[in-house]
């Protein structure tokens, strides 16, 4: 009989560690794990060990769960004198402010995230998990087109320090750009430990205790008591029944999975004529109630769907912020900004309750009904909750296929300010019955409108990378 997987994330270099560790006998945990240890590589402004997300797994013979192994807020934010600046990232149509420095980073939980997932689901030593990952953070990695975006993106980031700038500089000291190559022998050395070292190293050795010794001596918030009490919290998924399909979804607290299906009830009682103009209004709708509720949203995000040939799935949604600027000793990676994302810090900075797990825009998601099952997520700050409503509408309402849905053109509502994808005839925009303040038109299409990587096992197999962000899928069959 013949079996199949699919596989589809936001570099190819990921996708294809995911799927060395199938053709060796892995399953999707362990493909997952994989693509996840490359991401920290292949996607490093993007992914980082010093970040936080999710994985919605759902696997042949247990219902589906939710890992929320994100950031979770300091004990103590009474520093005086905190190191916390602001920075402009410079998307070309539109800025972001985002706050970096040591006291914008929030206790990390990927290490730990990695572990809870291999402890209940992987079949596979971490240490043969992590080996493509090692591998190519010492031979190097080319940077892609939008790997080099990114980086001038985040200019005023990695220019903030020293490690920072070293980090993704060439020898003459100028930010990489498309094509050079990107090695990294201190994140391999890292890795190596993660991957042979008991799960509490990261938490409890020489990570947490260096991470810490920078804190006390440069104003920042963590102390090892963060470290020593961070644990990953399990949930079951918001489910939602729609049009014959049955979607799961990020819970809360977590808020993305809320806002997308609460735009995908508004625009399917909608009574609308025009499709874009049912889109619209529960785009409107939600922002409002966004608006109402303080949901919050991580920016610096890339997402990954695997489903294995025993129809088991794994989606996973990570995130750095953007970078806190900090980058751990001897380690090749930087920490996070989850404190300085004003999306997130919905209250103003500072205003968290301590101890607490702080909440996000992330959202991975399985779709299914009576033949077929897809994995999909997305990266994209607050166009998470649009992106992915409008994936998935196109998918279940519109009964597009993968390929479509994905390239669609896009819209993005916020704030008054309705986006408009390259490919969406703005004219037609103007026709319908709506009231907000202006639109912007982009001249092309833009990782600004997210990365959804989607993948099908059902009535035909589908892997879907969206090339937005430069994603990559492979579906790969044998006997």
């Amino acid at each position: 009989m013949l079996k199949t997987y699919t596989i589809a994330t936001g570099n190819e270099f990921t996708s294809k560690a995911a799927a060395q560790i199938l053709d060796d006998g892995g399953n999707a945990y362990d493909a997952i794990l994989a693509a996840l240890f490359m991401s920290f590589v292949s996607e490093p402004l993007l992914s980082s060990p010093g970040g936080g997300g999710y994985l919605l797994a759902q696997s042949n013979t247990n219902k589906a769960q939710v890992f929320d192994f994100f950031a979770q807020t300091p004990f103590n934010k009474d520093v005086v004198n905190k190191d916390f600046y602001p920075i402009i990232g410079n998307f070309g149509a539109t800025q972001q402010e985002f706050h970096i420095g040591m006291s914008s980073i929030a206790t990390p939980g990927i290490p730990a995230g990695i572990f809870a997932i291999h402890n209940q689901l992987g079949s596979m030593a971490l240490a043969q998990i992590a080996e493509p990952a090692i591998k190519k953070a010492r031979e190097g990695i080319e940077v892609n087109a939008i790997g080099a975006e990114v980086i001038k993106i985040l200019n005023p980031i990695l220019t903030s320090s020293c490690h920072a700038n070293a980090l993704f500089s060439n020898q003459q000291k100028q930010l990489l750009k498309e094509g050079e190559i990107l090695r990294n022998k201190h994140l391999a050395a890292f890795l190596e430990g993660l991957a042979n070292n008991p799960m509490d190293w990261f938490y409890f050795d020489t990570p947490a205790y260096d991470i810490v010794n920078d804190m006390k001596h440069n104003n920042g918030l963590l102390t090892i008591k963060d470290f020593e009490n961070y644990e990953v919290c399990m949930r079951e998924p918001l489910s939602l029944e729609l049009n014959k399909w049955k979607i799961l979804t990020n819970a809360q607290p977590t808020t993305g999975g809320k806002l997308i299906t609460e735009q995908l009830k508004h625009a399917f009682n909608s009574c609308a004529s025009s499709t874009n103009q049912k889109i619209i209004e529960a785009m409107i709708y939600a922002d409002k109630f966004k608006n109402q509720e303080a949901f919050e949203s991580s920016k610096g995000t890339t997402h990954m769907s695997v489903i294995d040939a025993n129809n088991n799935v794994a989606c996973m949604t990570v995130s750095n912020g953007e970078g806190s600027g900090y980058v751990v000793p001897n380690s090749g990676f930087m920490l996070n900004n989850f404190l300085g994302e004003e999306d997130i810090n919905t209250k103003g900075f500072f205003n968290f309750e301590e101890n607490t797990r702080m909440a996000s825009m992330m959202s991975p998601t399985i779709l299914s009904n009576s033949t077929d099952k897809i994995a999909l997520g997305t990266g994209g700050s607050n166009r998470i909750k649009t992106a992915l409503f409008q994936v998935i509408w196109h998918i279940v309402v519109d009964k597009q296929t993968l390929d479509q849905a994905i390239n669609t053109a896009r819209f993005h509502f916020e704030n008054g300010v309705l986006d408009i994808e390259h490919g969406i005839n703005k004219e037609e925009i103007a026709g319908l019955d709506l009231s907000f303040d202006d639109t912007v038109s982009w001249v092309h299409r833009s990782l600004y409108f997210g990365g959804v990587n989607v993948v099908q096992h059902g009535t035909k197999s589908s892997a879907i990378g969206d090339s937005r962000r430069n994603g990559f899928g492979i579906v790969k069959s044998y006997c």
